[in-house]
């Protein structure tokens, strides 16, 4: 079967966003599968801007433009719909498709799913990583009142021309069938974790010593460093922590994004020596990291839509076998509580992410069992 997969932030292991696609894609060779990935530049995604290459046996196409954390509201827009035109107009690929997958975000990126599925008369499968429009409403990305219009339009027309509906979520998936789509042809299929990469079996503690925190207990927040991640309440935690005289644990987040600076004045301003921020971290090398620190943190903000989010960071650190906190109370909190792989904390309280990393230092059993 030929697959033509269309990803605008396609990475792979070089790079430091996440994998699903290329894991998937490579998952799909090995059973006999072709799989073309259509993709654009991303600058940490391990991909050059080039028309055509092979990647680990994928044909990837890059249509250019250029995309990152970096970039305000408009000139994100702005590389939707270049990358949105560009794809619909495709037509030099490797062999005829058998099936056309577009993954989101964005939104527009079903798009061209849609376009190229009915050009080559095969099936279309949506893929639904983030609830769009609701989350850019929500974090007030999306405000324009027409704008929010057309956007809800075109996300109920694309649940209703897709073949099948992937989610990642059991809050995406019932937030796909509030906005029509048919339950027959919808199947959730998480996120997931690279069990080669992140995995108990790397644990080493030597790989933070050049982070200046081999001695001490380690949090880990591994990922983005978006607005939607609310890294703020790591921040206070930390400064809660400080406060309380506490000086052997440590925060280290891990990752890029346009909050970084805020949060750097913040520890900055507060006089935090306990959060450290590596910046961007190639995903080959931050699975032995993670799978080398105590605990792991998934953060979100506090907004309803961010409670359905399906996070790499969650199933990083249960693949690393450590602790996980998350402060989403949505099926994350579910998971890791009926698991005991974790624990749960109110994105409102900080004081609660300190008290729960005081516990996991002071409890090694504690730690054992649930990781």
């Amino acid at each position: 079967m030929n697959v033509l997969y269309l990803h605008q932030h396609f990475a792979t292991r070089e790079g430091a966003g996440g994998t699903r696609s290329y894991e998937f894609a490579r998952y799909l060779l090995k059973q006999g599968h072709q799989v073309t990935m259509v993709t654009a530049h991303r600058q940490a995604g391990g991909i050059e801007n080039l028309r055509h290459q092979q990647i680990d046996g994928i044909d990837v196409i890059s249509l250019g433009g250029f995309y990152s954390n970096h970039l305000t509201p408009r000139q994100r827009i702005r590389e939707f719909l270049r990358f949105m035109w560009r794809c619909s107009r495709l037509r030099d690929v490797p062999a005829q498709p058998d099936v056309v997958i577009a993954t989101s975000t964005p939104l527009t990126i079903g798009i061209p799913g849609r376009i190229l599925s009915r050009r080559y008369r095969v099936p279309f499968v949506f893929e639904v990583r983030d609830l769009w429009p609701q989350a850019p409403i929500e974090m007030g990305a999306l405000s324009n009142p027409v704008a929010k219009w057309i956007a809800r339009r075109l996300e109920r027309w694309l649940y209703k021309v897709a073949d099948h509906i992937i989610p990642l979520s059991p809050g995406m998936e019932q937030g796909v069938l509030e906005a029509g789509g048919n339950p027959a042809k919808v199947t959730t299929i998480p996120n997931a974790s690279d069990v080669d990469l992140f995995s108990p079996a790397h644990r080493n503690r030597s790989l933070l010593e050049p982070f200046g925190v081999a001695d001490q207990f380690v949090a880990v927040h591994g990922g983005s460093m978006g607005a939607a991640n609310g890294l703020e309440y790591l921040v206070l935690a930390a400064e809660e922590l400080a406060r309380r005289e506490i000086d052997d644990i440590h925060i280290m987040i891990c990752g890029y994004g346009g909050t970084r600076e805020r949060l750097e004045q913040m520890c900055s301003e507060r006089g935090l020596v306990n959060v450290t921020f590596t910046g961007s971290i190639p995903r080959k090398e931050l699975g032995p990291i993670v799978s080398s620190v105590d605990v792991a943190i998934t953060s979100f903000k506090n907004l309803p839509v961010l409670a359905t989010n399906s996070p790499n960071k969650l199933f990083d650190g249960l693949a690393a076998g450590i602790p996980n906190i998350v402060n989403s109370a949505g099926w994350t909190k579910d998971l890791v509580e009926q698991a005991d792989a974790g624990c749960y904390v109110d994105v409102t309280e900080p004081a609660q992410l300190a008290d729960a990393l005081i516990r996991y230092r002071d409890d090694e059993a504690l730690r054992a069992r649930q990781g």
